[in-house]
């Protein structure tokens, strides 16, 4: 697998929400659609697009609070063909790094999902802070995963890139 990670473009649009739909019902609610297409038009950090073989296959970004010591990840989806092929793995490290470079290095990394794909999140070294039973307005379980981006975390992802640095035991 050849891929490449870049800033997302507004003629990326198309790609993107039909790499959303391919997860929908089983990773998204179809409601979701509406706030990824106002993410797309207004975004609140950096947005990026992973391309394989010319063709975008994933899809996710970052915000970062200018209050506290935190960043939360944005969206983070493979195209449905393509899960399990490392390529979420990829897009993660990526934005992690990117924000272990940024000027407001935050300190800790959340995210909020569903429970199926938390384990996800688990396998790469995020921790389960908090679990809410129909915690999404469409009635779905949240689970919130927060990561340490501490110095050696980073220096881990920079040394062994991604598929060392989230090793499939759940050690990061």
């Amino acid at each position: 697998m050849k891929i490449s990670i870049r800033r997302y473009r507004p003629d990326d649009r198309k790609a993107v929400l039909a790499a959303f739909r391919s997860n929908v019902p089983a990773h998204f609610p179809a409601s979701e659609e509406s706030w990824l297409r106002s993410a797309l038009d207004d975004p609140d950090g950096p947005l990026f697009v992973v391309v394989e073989a010319g063709e975008i296959v994933g899809f996710g970004g970052y915000e970062l609070s200018e209050f506290y010591d935190l960043g939360t990840l944005v969206f983070g989806l493979v195209r449905a063909d393509r899960h399990g092929s490392g390529i979420g793995r990829a897009l993660l490290a990526y934005r992690l790094l990117h924000m272990a470079g940024r000027k407001l290095r935050p300190r800790y990394v959340t995210v909020d999902t569903h429970p199926h794909t938390a384990g996800f999140f688990k396998r790469c070294g995020f921790i389960e802070i908090a679990r809410w039973p129909g915690g999404y307005r469409s009635g779905r379980d949240r689970v919130d995963l927060r990561f340490d981006l501490t110095d050696e975390a980073v220096a881990r992802l920079r040394a062994c890139g991604w598929r060392e640095a989230f090793a499939r035991d759940g050690t990061a």
